[in-house]
């Protein structure tokens, strides 16, 4: 069996359980079947790809190490990305657990995912169950946008861009670069609005945000124009403090891309900019500057990773996402304009309650 499908009245989702990576979530909201992550049209066609993690590229997936696995030899992204999980407990139709089929740095690596009863959340836990050394981590979720959109964030203290582009030659962002102004990035064209998806006609980067100091909910909202709904993610920043954004817009023309266009990534992480596990584990630009770039291992321990996806229709007058944020157990989303939506929340999920 491939596949594994958990299903709630609010949210229905399968996991590819080849690779780990979500297919075909489904998220109900006042009255709409929201799908708002991208599957690659590949994904049936045996041989597209060498690598599994982009053969069966979907959703969202876990990568552990984030980037090149430099150290314990493993495919981009880690074998959480590119190898077998069992499922190992299934609590009802709605939550199970699963356990995947090797160890990272001698560690078990367990997913735990839960469809809300209530509202289009998708709640996600990564726990390491042991195992020793430090290792950068991210969830991987892509998003698509047919006629673009617009990208808003919990406030950040400045994007940096790698010191060498993912795909020389098809960036649009000047690399490397920092800037505490997200609306005027530097680029080939002068400056970019980080907020805006695509940058230009044609490219592919890769940016790193970080989150500000003592900030209690990280999230990421994108309000996707012709598809007229507003996918959000959320995570601990104390745990996850980058958000890496991902562009993929008809500069790629190598199989299995071939120009594919109109592709978004939000990358919730803790790792160096796009740098690989020996870098991230060394002192980097962002961890001399208290900046943690990886998650530390114990033997004796577990050690987890929180995260949710969730998805609502967007209210005609909205142009942007102004504020998410947990009142008592309700999730609020604040746009530009008319009431805030609320959706009933587990304040408690990311280890103690996020209330602000």
């Amino acid at each position: 069996m491939a596949f594994q499908r958990l299903q709630s009245d609010s949210v229905s989702v399968a996991l590819d359980l080849r690779v780990g990576h979500l297919r075909d979530l489904e998220l109900h909201h006042a009255g709409r079947i929201l799908s708002p992550l991208f599957t690659a049209p590949w994904v049936d066609t045996p041989g597209a790809s060498d690598l599994p993690v982009e053969q069966y590229l979907s959703g969202d997936f876990f990568c552990a190490p984030f980037a090149a696995s430099d150290i314990d030899p493993a495919p981009l992204h880690g074998w959480s990305a590119n190898s077998s999980w069992t499922p190992t407990e299934e609590k009802d139709q709605s939550e199970a657990e699963f356990t995947l089929d090797r160890h990272i740095l001698g560690a078990t690596l367990v997913k735990t995912l839960r469809c809300s009863p209530n509202a289009p959340l998708l709640y996600q836990r990564h726990s390491f169950v042991g195992g020793s050394g430090s290792l950068p981590v991210a969830h991987h979720v892509i998003t698509h946008m047919q006629n673009g959109g617009r990208v808003c964030h919990s406030p950040k203290q400045f994007a940096a861009t790698p010191a060498e582009p993912t795909e020389p030659g098809l960036n649009h962002l000047t690399c490397p670069e920092e800037s505490a102004n997200l609306q005027t990035f530097p680029s080939r064209t002068g400056t970019a609005d980080l907020g805006r998806f695509p940058l230009a006609d044609r490219h592919e980067d890769f940016v790193s945000l970080i989150e500000q100091p003592g900030s209690k909910l990280g999230w990421t909202a994108v309000l996707r124009k012709a598809e007229g709904d507003i996918l959000f993610v959320l995570k601990d920043p104390a745990t996850l403090p980058a958000t890496m954004h991902w562009y993929a817009h008809g500069a790629n023309m190598r199989p299995p891309w071939n120009g594919h266009h109109g592709v978004f990534g939000i990358e919730d992480g803790c790792s160096g900019i796009h740098s690989g596990h020996r870098a991230s584990i060394r002192a980097n630009g962002l961890s001399l500057r208290g900046i943690s770039t990886a998650l530390d291992l114990d033997p004796s321990d577990t050690v987890s990773v929180a995260h949710v996806i969730g998805a609502i229709g967007r209210p005609p007058d909205w142009d942007r996402v102004e504020d998410i944020s947990v009142v008592e157990d309700a999730l609020v989303v604040t746009g530009s304009n008319s009431p805030s939506v609320s959706l009933p929340f587990d304040a408690d999920f990311f280890g103690e309650r996020t209330t602000i």
